[in-house]
């Protein structure tokens, strides 16, 4: 069996767990009052695509699908933050269903920021280590 870069398995699992929060809130009773639930997490139609392509990526270790989902999930990220002021009650939020919102607001943009992230670093990561292979040789 061929072993797999850990980051990319990461990066992927990562993506898969804003995908399953992103699932969860849907079966709130919060989701569709007054679109709470469509500010709080991005819909899963934004979040299958990237997913999947994470998973081919680590299957078949290739940095092209890895950079593609991530420059997807980097629009959906900065779609996300569209939507910051659900912290300070723009739209208003009731005050009984204001943590679980907010809490899936914060949960999420901090998922997808990670994925972004990882998915970004991965990428680069060889590019890292002959970066400092060379600053050694120099010293």
């Amino acid at each position: 069996m061929k072993e797999r870069n850990l980051l990319f398995f990461i990066t992927a699992l990562v993506a898969s767990i804003l995908l399953l929060v992103s699932i969860l809130a849907r079966t709130q009773s919060w989701y569709n009052l007054n679109n709470y639930g469509e500010l709080a997490v991005p819909t899963i139609h934004y979040l299958v695509i990237p997913v999947i392509l994470f998973w081919l990526a680590w299957y078949f270790e290739d940095k092209g699908t890895l950079l593609s989902g991530a420059v997807i999930l980097a629009i959906v990220f900065a779609l996300h933050l569209d939507h910051s002021g659900i912290l300070n009650n723009d739209p208003y939020v009731i005050s009984r269903y204001a943590p679980a919102v907010k809490t899936a607001y914060v949960l999420s943009l901090m998922l997808t920021l990670a994925s972004v992230v990882l998915a970004f670093f991965t990428h680069l990561q060889n590019n890292f280590k002959k970066l400092l292979k060379k600053s050694k040789e120099s010293q």
